[in-house]
């Protein structure tokens, strides 16, 4: 016969066991990285979506004010598993409504980038890769 104690612990083995097994999140590859544009300065908003060429799989983050993001798939889990990707980034500035000394998005990222067909952004993930991603775009010259 099993006492209240023993079932307690039986209890709290098996949930240690699928917190071990399961884990609070699953994330597999390089789990953050950073967008900056090629003088150096940070990406300050936006998001970035990567597509895996191989089987069209698609991860997505938003990007913080210090270019920093975390790939997630749909089902949740962050980072990105080896293999060949397509990237763009996505940057929706409002400016309409504010004078020129308001506007601290800093630099802009061009349209181009915002499409796979022309964006032109590429990584390759290799396998055990967990070094953090690193994302460069221009910036334009007419800014």
């Amino acid at each position: 016969m099993i006492t209240s104690g023993r079932r307690i612990q039986l209890l709290l083995f098996g949930a240690a066991l699928m917190f071990t097994l399961v884990g609070c999140g699953k994330s597999v590859g390089p789990t953050s990285g950073v967008v900056r544009f090629d003088d150096g300065t940070p990406v300050t908003s936006g998001s970035i979506e990567f597509r895996r060429l191989n089987d069209k799989s698609r991860f997505a983050s938003r990007i913080n004010p210090q270019g920093m993001f975390q790939p997630t798939s749909q089902e949740g889990e962050i980072g990105l598993p080896p293999g060949a990707y397509e990237v763009v980034v996505v940057q929706i500035v409002l400016t309409e409504d504010l004078a020129l000394e308001a506007h601290s998005h800093g630099n802009t990222v061009p349209r181009r980038y915002a499409d796979y067909y022309t964006s032109g952004l590429k990584i390759n993930i290799a396998p055990n890769q967990t070094k953090r991603i690193e994302i460069v775009v221009q910036v334009e010259a007419d800014q």
